[in-house]
């Protein structure tokens, strides 16, 4: 036999073996799906419609592959589904890099399998009706985005999990009930947040210092949960930050010097603390829609620059004590949702004016 046709039978050799193997990969993929099909319930009877054991997965909705065919995204998020998510299954999806099935009604425990879902970038989980504590995840080096809000999860959330997520850009499990916890030093380390919502999920103590450093921080979130102590001055390192929310929390002092540097903020609120000092620190926050800092115990006067505060439309500082007259423009430039200013010692004339001007 001739050194060519050697080569040639080589060649005819590894390409049935590839082809070979790249078949039976889809065909598992394929009997995954249909197991993650088989294990979950829809209100909706057109959800699996196009799953069929006859159809090539590109064709399921919901499903997104690469050039190869082999599956990359799973997106079954908002289906009306119900059911228990069959990680062991799932994870054996090699090149998964997407897994969004939030806003359903999942029940049942994450199991541990999830760890092997090791190319995982996206994972949302958020807003169904799962149980127990979530599992450690520490494998999942490559998550940038991390979804588990209002899902049932307690117990002990794996902090530790955080500190390989170098990459994580969005971060948000508040609305659970975890067991009580100061603010995890692990999420300081993760520098590219730009959205942190922790709101109502047991976070206790005082907020670090080290918030500071997480400068790309669009959307810092903290509402609902026993944090104590002063608002640190190094929140005023974090320029780009468009909403904070630290409303119903036993946060005290006054606000801190700093916090007038937030020019893109937009959304404000720090209701229901113990909050004390005057309003001047914010009269440069020219960006405010929404300021909210009702029931705390500001004193002096509303700054005469809120008056010109064009985009504000929703004003409540009702349940302080502060005294004196109201900016005359206040709620003059924008169609204004409400203004609050009850339970002061402002003059009443404002609040008459304003219900004629209101929608």
């Amino acid at each position: 036999m001739s050194a060519s046709n050697s080569s040639k039978q080589l060649f005819s050799f590894y390409s049935l073996f590839f082809f070979s193997l790249i078949y039976s990969i889809k065909s598992d993929e394929l009997q995954v799906l249909l197991k993650l099909k088989s294990a979950l319930q829809s209100a909706n009877p057109d959800a699996f419609s196009s799953w069929d054991s006859g159809t090539s997965p590109r064709r399921f909705s919901g499903i997104t592959c690469d050039a190869n065919g082999t599956v990359t995204q799973i997106e079954l998020s908002n289906r009306m589904l119900a059911g228990v998510l069959p990680f062991d299954s799932i994870c054996q999806l090699q090149s998964l890099e997407k897994l969004s099935m939030g806003f359903n009604s999942l029940y049942g425990a994450v199991t541990e399998d999830l760890n092997n879902c090791v190319k995982l970038q996206y994972l949302d989980l958020g807003n169904n009706a799962l149980a127990g504590a979530f599992p450690e995840i520490s494998s999942l080096n490559q998550l940038q985005y991390l979804y588990l809000n209002e899902s049932g999860f307690s117990g002990t959330f794996p902090w530790k999990s955080l500190e390989n997520m170098s990459n994580l850009v969005q971060l948000s499990v508040g609305d659970n009930p975890f067991d009580p916890t100061p603010f995890p030093e692990e999420v300081l380390k993760l520098k590219k947040l730009n959205w942190l919502y922790m709101s109502n999920c047991s976070l206790q103590g005082k907020i670090p210092v080290g918030i500071g450093d997480l400068t790309e921080l669009i959307r810092l979130e903290l509402s609902e949960n026993n944090i104590c102590g002063e608002i640190p001055a190094e929140i005023g390192k974090l320029q780009k930050l468009w909403m904070l929310e630290l409303y119903n929390n036993e946060i005290i002092g006054k606000l801190p010097s700093g916090l007038g540097n937030l020019s893109n903020l937009e959304f404000f609120d720090a209701s229901k603390n113990y909050l004390e000092g005057n309003l001047s620190e914010l009269r440069t926050l020219t960006n405010l829609v929404s300021l909210q800092l009702f029931s705390n115990q500001f004193s002096g006067e509303v700054p005469a620059e809120f008056g010109e505060f064009k985009k504000l439309v929703n004003l409540s500082l009702y349940k302080n004590q502060l005294t004196g007259p109201l900016p005359q423009k206040l709620g003059s430039w924008a169609k204004y949702d409400f203004i609050d200013v009850s339970e002061n010692f402002c003059l009443a004339q404002f609040r008459r004016t304003c219900a004629n001007r209101g929608r």
